[in-house]
């Protein structure tokens, strides 16, 4: 069994859906600074999906700093490298945060609304 709670889903790549699934696994609390990471064959067996597509997350989680690899020993969920000033920790965010809000807009959200939702969203990421 997978660490990380993954249901593969058409219409997105496989690998995108592997970085999601282990980002939220770290998000929620499933999976830790030093736990080990399940090898490529072993994810890939599991989900049935090709090893270079497994390989394709691995890789895009290691160059994200997620993921180490020690050597001999495997890959290691890394310990998070919190950048000391606030700026630096928002700047990846903004794009982000600037696609919820352009979307909330055109759903009709008002800033209140967009918060609560956030915060629903965080309560249930936890529990998760």
């Amino acid at each position: 069994m997978l660490p990380f709670p993954i249901q593969v889903q058409p219409g997105q790549p496989i690998y995108e859906q592997i970085v999601h699934a282990v980002k939220r696994a770290l998000a929620s609390g499933h999976m830790k600074p030093g736990d080990r990471f399940p090898a490529v064959r072993a994810i890939s067996t599991e989900l049935g999906v090709n090893p270079n597509t497994v390989q394709k997350a691995a890789t895009v989680l290691i160059n994200l700093g997620i993921l180490e690899v020690r050597s001999g020993q495997g890959s290691f969920v890394a310990e998070p490298n919190h950048a000391s000033d606030k700026r630096s920790r928002w700047k990846p965010l903004e794009p982000l945060v600037e696609t919820l809000l352009v979307e909330a807009a055109r759903q009709g959200l008002d800033e209140e609304e967009l918060l609560s939702l956030v915060r629903n969203q965080s309560r249930k990421l936890k529990r998760s």
